[in-house]
């Protein structure tokens, strides 16, 4: 097992932001909430901390919140656009939009309630792929709306 020398402590906020092309930033004020707040352990909307820079998540994306310390020593930290919350929420966020992209049926049911069936002209794999592509591809656009002179 390879070690390396890690962060320091330093004074900064606990958490930093793990892109997709390994790039670091500081979190916005929402994210900071967010990573802040108590989530049950089966909770699916809790956040994704990283164990290390490398980990991917289940899309085997390099993306995900990290504690500051466990980066190597000489990773730089970039800024976060000082609008990238206001901008996060004009580009909105369907949680059903990743089933739309792989053509999954959507129903809303008469009490509210919402249903999703798995597209039946492809299978579950070609399914996982098409919302893997998707959930990538959104966190790609995120993380642009995060750079700082942008």
């Amino acid at each position: 097992m390879e070690t390396r020398p890690h962060r320091s402590t330093e004074p900064d906020f606990e958490f930093v932001y793990v892109n997709q092309d390994g790039s670091v930033r500081e979190l916005s004020p929402a994210e900071r909430t967010y990573v802040s707040s108590e989530f049950s352990g089966g909770d699916s909307g809790r956040p994704y901390i990283k164990s290390n820079h490398k980990s991917r998540d289940a899309w085997g994306s390099l993306s995900g919140f990290i504690e500051r310390g466990e980066l190597p020593a000489r990773t730089k930290i970039l800024p976060v656009h000082p609008d990238f919350d206001a901008r996060v929420k004009e580009l909105g966020f369907d949680k059903l939009d990743a089933h739309r992209a792989a053509g999954d049926i959507i129903e809303t049911n008469a009490d509210g309630s919402i249903t999703c069936t798995p597209n039946p002209r492809i299978s579950r794999e070609e399914g996982f792929e098409l919302m893997r592509r998707w959930n990538l591809a959104h966190q790609q656009e995120r993380e642009r709306l995060a750079v700082f002179g942008q």
